[in-house]
C-alpha cells in the first residue's frame, strides 16, 4: 500500500467487510510467490534451509486457500482497508521478490507478507496500515541488513514460530494400520472455508482458553481422498492434529513429503558465487564460445554451458547456446582461467567436460552426436532380446509420464496423479522433466533397434504410466506416491518403478509399498544419488528393492562428463566396471545396474543419454521381468504376500556377484 492510498482512508462503517471475492488477485499471486519459491528447492540447497523454503511454501498456499470465501470483517471507525490495498501490497512483495537477491532475504520478505495476513484477517485498519509500511520497507531491502543475503544466513528455526489458524500444514492422513479402514470412512469430509468465527475459537484455543466450546477445533480440512476409507490429504492446524487423536484415534497424521528424481543431478553455480555482470556496452569482458557437433560442421543449440573459475565455491558463469550454436559467458575478461568447463548436451548429443584451460572466444566446444548402432552399457549387457521378451508381466514406470507417440515405446494406460493439478494431463509426459518417465520407460521396454532406436531390456511386457510428477516442475509429494502405488496395484502391475527419492523417512508411502507387497506386487527404487551418501527413501525401506548405479569405462566418449563419474571401487572381475560416484551406497544396497551414459527415449520422438540411479534402476526391473515372465508358475500364485515373496526370491537369487562389495552392488546385477 503506497502511503498516498492510504493517508486520507475514512472510517470503516459498522458490518463492512472485505469481500473475499474481490480478493482474488492476492490469492492468485499467493499461489505464484509459493511456486517461485519452490523453484529455489534446485539451487542444491541443504536438507534444513529446503525444510525451510517447504513452510513457506505451504504456508502460502493455505493463506491463498483462506483468502478463497473468507470475508475480512473490518472494525468499525478505523481506516477503511479496500481488496485494492490488499491486492497492490502483495502485487508490490511479489515484484520485489526476485530482486532480493539470496535465499534469507527472500524468505525475509515472506515471513513480512505473512505478518502482515495476520493484520489483514484481524481486521483492524489502524494494524493493516502499520503492517503494511513495514511490509513496504522490508520489500524495499531496508530489513536486509539484519538477513544478509545468502543461503547460510537462513535462520535456524522456521518462521513465524506461532502457528497462524490460516497456516495449517499439510497431511497424508491413514489408518494406524495398512490402508484402508472404516475409521477414515468416519472423518468428517466437509471442507468448507472457516469464518471469522473460526478463526476466533481457534485463536482462543492457541491463547489456552479452557472453556470447552473454545476448545473445539473445527473438524479437519480434507482436501483429497484416495477412497472413501482410504488415505486422505488434510490441512491441519496444530490444534486440529491434537484434537484429531482425541476423535478419531485409529488415524494418524503423516507431514506432506516432496520426493525429487533421481537422476544425476548437473552441476550448479552457486547463485551467491556468480561472475559479476559486465557493465553495459563493456562486450570485450565476456568470452563467447561456439559449440559445434563432433566433426565441427554444424552448430548445436541448446547445449548449456558453465565455466567454473573456482569449483570448490561453485563460481564462475554459465549460458545456453542459441541456433548458431553461441553462447555467452560474462567472466568479467576477454581471457580467463576456468577449473572445469562442463557442457551439457540436448537431446541427441553426449556433454563434454574440459579441466584447467584458458577459456578465450577462440575456443571450440565439440559435442559428439549419439550413435544409436554404438552400445551403451545397457545395451552391451541386455540390448539383444527378442520383441516378445518380458510378455506377460506388467511393470508401472511411477515417475514423470512417457511419450505415447514416441514410434519406439508401446504405452498400454496410466493416469495422472497430480493432486496440486487436479489430475489434469494424463499420463503423457509432464511439460518440465517430462522427458526423465520416457527415458526410464524407454530402459525397460523400448522396442527400437540401430540404426534408428535402441531395444530396452524387456520390450514384450505390458507398460504403464502414472505420472506423480507436476507439469509445472518441482517435486511429487509422499500423498501422489501412494495414490499412483494404489492404483497400479489395482491395474495388475507386477512391478512398479520408482526412479525418485528423498532423504525423510516418510511412513505414507512405506505403508503403500508394503500394501502392495502384500498383494503381490513389488517395487524397485532407486538408491539415490547423493555422491555415496546413504540410501534415500523410499529405496531404504525392506519391503523394497534398492538398486545402485554402475559404469563401465568406453561405454560413452572420452572426455564427456560421464567420465567424471568414474570413481574406486572398481570390479574385481572386470576392471573396467566401476560404482558411479554419484550412487547412494549402504547395506540397504540389494542390486545394482548400469546407470552411466545410458542412451534411452525421450519426448517426442528422439534419444537423449543421462545418468544416474534412476537409470540403474529400470534396468533392475527390465531384468526382473524378464525373469518372472520365463516362470509362469510364479505369476499365476494368488496375488498375496506369498507371491511377492516368491517373486522376490526369483530375482535375488539370480543376482550375479561382481567383486564390488556388498556396501556397493547389494547380491550385484541381474543376468
Amino acid at each position: 500500500m503506497e502511503h498516498h492510498d492510504t493517508e486520507a482512508l475514512a472510517p470503516a462503517g459498522h458490518g463492512e467487510a472485505i469481500a473475499a471475492a474481490t480478493l482474488g488477485p492476492a490469492a492468485a499471486l499467493l499461489r505464484q510467490l509459493a511456486g517461485r519459491l519452490c523453484n529455489l528447492l534446485g539451487e542444491n540447497l541443504s536438507f534444513p534451509e529446503q525444510r525451510q523454503i517447504m513452510r513457506r511454501y505451504h504456508s502460502l498456499l493455505d493463506l491463498a486457500a483462506w483468502l478463497d470465501g473468507l470475508d475480512i470483517a473490518l472494525a468499525a471507525g478505523e481506516p477503511r482497508v479496500t481488496a485494492r490495498h490488499v491486492n497492490a501490497a502483495v502485487a508490490y512483495v511479489a515484484a520485489a521478490f526476485e530482486g532480493a537477491g539470496g535465499l534469507a532475504a527472500r524468505l525475509v520478505r515472506i515471513d513480512a507478507l505473512l505478518d502482515f495476513f495476520v493484520a489483514v484477517l484481524g481486521g483492524g485498519g489502524n494494524a493493516m496500515l502499520a503492517a503494511a509500511r513495514l511490509l513496504k520497507r522490508n520489500a524495499d531491502g531496508a530489513d536486509d541488513a539484519a538477513a544478509p543475503a545468502g543461503a547460510a544466513a537462513v535462520p535456524a528455526c522456521p518462521r513465524p514460530a506461532g502457528a497462524r489458524v490460516w497456516e495449517a500444514a499439510e497431511y497424508v492422513l491413514l489408518p494406524l494400520r495398512g490402508m484402508r479402514s472404516a475409521e477414515m470412512s468416519a472423518l468428517d469430509r466437509v471442507a468448507a472455508p472457516p469464518s471469522n468465527a473460526a478463526l476466533a475459537a481457534t485463536a482462543a484455543l492457541a491463547r489456552g482458553a479452557a472453556s470447552a466450546a473454545a476448545a473445539a477445533a473445527p473438524p479437519p480440512q480434507i482436501l483429497h481422498s484416495t477412497h472413501d476409507d482410504g488415505a486422505k490429504l488434510a490441512a491441519l492446524t496444530p490444534e486440529q492434529l491434537l484434537a484429531l487423536k482425541v476423535s478419531a484415534p485409529g488415524v494418524r497424521a503423516v507431514p506432506l513429503v516432496v520426493y525429487q528424481l533421481s537422476r544425476r543431478p548437473q552441476l550448479q553455480l552457486n547463485p551467491a558465487a556468480r561472475a559479476a555482470p559486465a557493465a553495459a556496452g563493456a562486450r570485450a569482458a565476456a568470452i563467447t564460445l561456439k559449440v559445434l557437433r563432433g566433426d565441427g560442421k554444424l552448430p548445436v543449440a541448446g547445449a548449456r554451458v558453465i565455466a567454473f573459475t573456482d569449483l570448490a565455491a561453485r563460481a564462475g558463469a554459465e549460458g545456453v547456446s542459441d541456433a548458431d550454436g553461441l553462447v555467452r559467458l560474462q567472466l568479467g575478461a576477454s581471457r580467463k582461467r576456468v577449473e572445469l568447463l562442463v557442457a551439457y548436451g540436448p537431446a541427441g548429443y553426449w556433454g563434454c567436460h574440459r579441466a584447467e584451460l584458458s577459456l578465450h572466444s577462440a575456443v571450440r566446444i565439440r559435442l559428439a552426436p549419439i550413435d544409436l548402432a554404438v552400445d551403451d552399457y545397457l545395451a552391451r549387457l541386455y540390448g539383444r532380446h527378442e520383441l516378445g521378451a518380458g510378455a506377460g508381466v506388467s511393470v508401472a514406470v511411477i515417475d514423470t509420464g512417457v511419450a505415447l507417440a514416441h514410434p519406439d515405446l508401446a504405452v498400454a494406460g496410466g493416469a495422472a496423479f497430480v493432486q496440486a493439478e487436479n489430475d489434469v494431463g494424463g499420463h503423457g509426459p509432464a511439460a518440465l522433466d517430462g522427458e526423465h518417465g520416457s527415458h526410464v520407460a524407454g530402459i525397460v521396454a523400448s522396442r527400437g533397434a540401430p540404426p534408428g532406436g535402441r531395444r530396452g531390456v524387456a520390450p514384450g511386457v505390458r507398460l504403464m504410466s502414472y505420472r506423480v510428477f507436476p507439469n509445472a516442475g518441482n517435486g511429487a509429494t509422499n500423498y501422489d506416491i501412494i495414490r499412483a502405488i494404489d492404483r497400479a496395484v489395482a491395474d495388475g502391475c507386477d512391478l512398479l518403478n520408482l526412479s525418485l527419492g528423498g532423504a525423510l523417512r516418510d511412513e505414507a508411502v512405506h505403508e503403500a509399498i508394503k500394501d502392495a507387497f502384500d498383494k503381490g506386487s513389488l517395487c524397485i527404487i532407486a538408491s539415490g544419488n547423493d555422491a555415496r551418501g546413504p540410501v534415500s527413501y523410499p529405496a531404504r525401506w525392506p519391503e523394497a528393492l534398492a538398486v545402485s548405479a554402475i559404469g563401465r569405462l568406453g561405454s560413452y566418449p572420452a572426455g564427456s562428463t560421464e567420465t567424471m563419474d568414474a570413481l574406486a571401487p572398481f570390479s574385481a572381475d572386470d576392471a573396467a566396471v566401476f560404482v558411479a560416484g554419484f550412487s547412494n551406497v549402504g547395506p540397504e544396497v540389494d542390486l545394482t545396474g548400469p546407470g552411466v551414459g545410458i542412451v534411452s527415449t525421450v519426448p517426442p520422438a528422439a534419444y537423449a543419454v543421462m545418468s544416474g540411479t534412476s537409470m540403474a534402476c529400470p534396468a533392475v526391473t527390465g531384468c526382473a521381468a524378464l525373469l518372472l515372465a520365463a516362470h509362469p508358475e510364479v505369476l499365476a500364485l494368488p496375488r498375496d504376500s506369498k507371491r511377492a515373496i516368491a517373486m522376490l526370491g526369483l530375482i535375488n537369487g539370480a543376482a550375479l556377484r561382481m567383486g564390488l562389495g556388498t556396501e556397493f552392488e547389494g547380491l550385484g546385477r541381474l543376468p
